[in-house]
């Protein structure tokens, strides 16, 4: 038998959806009454409306088969997908020959594997995170934080913790006198990428993708997907002429090297657009924003893999 530990009913606060709202409201982690009972979270796609999954069985299989355990209706997980079989030292998982594979820490998985706590179990689109009862106290909140803040396929933050982390930039921008600069990024024919290699491939990208973009930023810059392959690039006390060089400086790191995926390297390019708030001036979130994305535009109609600002 497996549980789903649900929160207390309580209301859904007005602006919030209901995968953030169920995880707000609770208040503490359900708890594991055996010693050996382990969890799991969805965290990809974010809708984490279940609250925690506690693995009760001594099998536990996961598939699109509606006889399964925790059966996910998507065509990128096959019909008996993956099993994971609690062992005296805890769950390993094993894949049942999916055509997709299964991934533990993005690695496919060969044979059975142990799964420690705070693994991700990626099982085709869908992205779970892995606790052992021992550690469900302190690793439970934290992912649920995770999840409310950050997408987890990408590893960048989420568009309403970006918004509201503008908000109070702006605000310290604008007391301080100081510029800051705003950057969307979008991925060039990226419809095509999942029209022609499926979604799993779509995804290597988005992954690679904001790993490369990561890897770049300066330890005050931010992150985020702003919807679908659409990102934005906020940093802070920073003017335009060097904007215009960290935008560049991504384009390059995204055209110049092939993205690896499931099916070999993939060619892939983006494009920038780049805005920059003048303290002088009355300037709002949307108006940042919005002259970004004419930014964008431009850069797009120009024949992409460019930036413009």
């Amino acid at each position: 038998m497996t549980t789903v530990a649900h929160p207390a009913s309580q209301t859904i606060p007005t602006g919030l959806d209901a995968s953030e709202a169920t995880l707000r409201q609770q208040p503490t982690v359900p708890t594991c009454e055996s010693n050996n009972e382990c969890c799991l979270v969805q965290i990809y796609p974010p809708d984490v409306i279940e609250g925690m999954l506690l693995l009760e069985q001594d099998e536990f299989q996961i598939g699109r088969s509606p006889d399964s355990d925790l059966p996910l209706f998507d065509n990128s997980v096959s019909r008996q997908h993956a099993m994971l079989i609690r062992g005296q030292d805890g769950y390993l998982i094993r894949d049942l020959g999916s055509t997709n594979g299964t991934l533990i820490n993005e690695t496919v998985i060969q044979d059975d594997r142990s799964l420690e706590s705070g693994d991700t179990v990626r099982i085709g689109s869908f992205l779970f995170r892995f606790l052992s009862a021992d550690s469900v106290e302190t690793q439970y909140h934290e992912t649920v934080y995770n999840a409310l803040t950050r997408d987890a396929l990408t590893g960048a933050m989420n568009k309403r913790f970006l918004t509201e982390a503008m908000d109070r930039e702006l605000s310290r921008s604008s007391r301080a006198k100081l510029e800051m600069a705003v950057i969307m990024l979008d991925i060039d024919h990226f419809k095509s990428v999942n029209d022609t290699h499926g979604h799993l491939v779509g995804d290597d990208v988005l992954r690679t993708f904001g790993q490369r973009i990561q890897a770049l930023c300066r330890a005050d810059d931010m992150l985020a997907r702003y919807g679908g392959e659409e990102f934005c690039l906020l940093l802070a006390a920073t003017g335009r002429k060097d904007a215009m060089e960290i935008a560049e400086r991504c384009r390059a790191t995204i055209a110049d090297t092939p993205f690896a995926t499931s099916i070999g390297p993939l060619p892939i390019t983006a494009s920038f657009g780049v805005s920059v708030f003048d303290p002088e001036q009355i300037q709002s979130v949307k108006d940042l924003i919005g002259s970004a994305d004419q930014q964008l535009y431009e850069a797009k109609r120009s024949g992409r893999n460019q930036v413009r600002g």
